[in-house]
């Protein structure tokens, strides 16, 4: 069982995500958020840097080393990388010998299979967990975002995350439906280096992408901006300084983005009727990281004739709703082994 006798000292909730980790600990917050990324020595066999110190190395570290980004599409993608991430990860943030193990708490996605579940908890035991409960992300995010999901009326909420998109509907504090695509921001990145790649015959870096699609003003609007990047000229091969047009990556993206409406038009479309006054009244909730794309909201309104609205913090809320239930008794049967 659950303790939840002294467990301030020795309880960790993490929202272990495909790009970031992020962990809360009671009374002190957020206490841990850096790359889900750790080094691989291939001369020495063991694994080395994790965190940000591995994904600066990210591209520019020697042949021996490889970066590896254990997750992929919010599921574990390397069985072995993700439990020495672990295994870094829990002694640095509890500060105690492993001989005392904390009990932690994961938030994750809801279509991960069966299997991907128990390597999940598989990892974490190994890792050095004493406990290992699981939450579903849904929950997460709504109790990060302050909504009531106790109610009869119904809560819809929509979580673009780095590897998977899920949009889900809660009511009575249960999960009355749910649907998911594998598709994110990271796709979104991919999309922008592939759309160059080959309309423009130059090569950026991922990090690159990221930026350019970070500092689009806003995708249902037509203002130009400009952006200057280092790239690889695919003709000459040589590096060169280009001029990024925000039009261009707008194209980029844009068949991710409609991918997304889809997944929400498809779901709302099979809606039960008793919920849709009041998610027609309410809208939908956008929650995270990229969720931030400027005009997101405005697209999927048009797209939905529906409202939708981004929840506050959006980067951290399901890291801090994660924390609140395990801070809670009444949010107990969240938890799941």
């Amino acid at each position: 069982m659950f303790s939840f006798i002294g467990f301030r000292k020795k309880c960790f909730a993490i929202d272990l995500g495909t790009n970031n980790t992020l962990v809360y600990q009671p009374d002190n917050g957020i206490i841990f958020d850096e790359p889900t990324s750790i080094s691989f020595d291939v001369k020495k066999r063991s694994f080395s840097e994790f965190g940000i110190s591995s994904k600066i190395m990210f591209g520019k570290s020697p042949k021996n080393i490889h970066v590896i980004n254990p997750l992929s599409k919010g599921a574990i993608s390397n069985l072995s990388g993700t439990k020495e991430y672990i295994k870094k990860l829990i002694p640095k943030i509890s500060h105690r010998s492993l001989l005392i193990k904390p009990e932690i708490t994961i938030s994750v996605p809801c279509d991960l299979t069966h299997i991907e579940r128990q390597a999940v908890l598989e990892a974490a035991k190994d890792g050095g967990a004493s406990e290992v409960f699981l939450i579903k992300d849904p929950f997460s995010a709504a109790i990060g975002s302050l909504k009531d999901i106790s109610t009869s009326e119904g809560i819809m909420i929509l979580d673009i995350g780095a590897g998977v998109s899920e949009i889900t509907l809660l009511s009575y504090n249960g999960i009355v439906a749910t649907s998911s695509i594998r598709s994110g921001g990271n796709d979104m990145d991919e999309a922008i280096v592939e759309y160059f790649k080959s309309e423009k015959r130059v090569l950026l870096s991922l990090g690159d992408a990221e930026i350019i699609k970070k500092n689009i003003s806003n995708i249902t609007e037509s203002k130009e901006e400009k952006f200057h990047v280092s790239v690889k000229n695919l003709i000459t091969n040589m590096p060169q300084t280009f001029e990024i047009s925000s039009n261009d990556a707008k194209k980029a993206i844009l068949p991710i983005v409609e991918k997304i409406a889809y997944l929400a038009h498809g779901f709302i479309s099979k809606m039960p009727p008793n919920f849709a006054n009041t998610i027609y009244d309410n809208g939908i909730f956008i929650t995270g990281g990229a969720s931030i794309l400027q005009g997101l909201d405005t697209y999927l309104q048009k797209k939905l004739n529906i409202s939708a609205h981004k929840v506050e913090n959006p980067l951290k809320n399901i890291i801090l709703g994660a924390g609140k239930i395990i801070e809670n008794k009444k949010f107990r049967d969240f938890l799941n082994k």
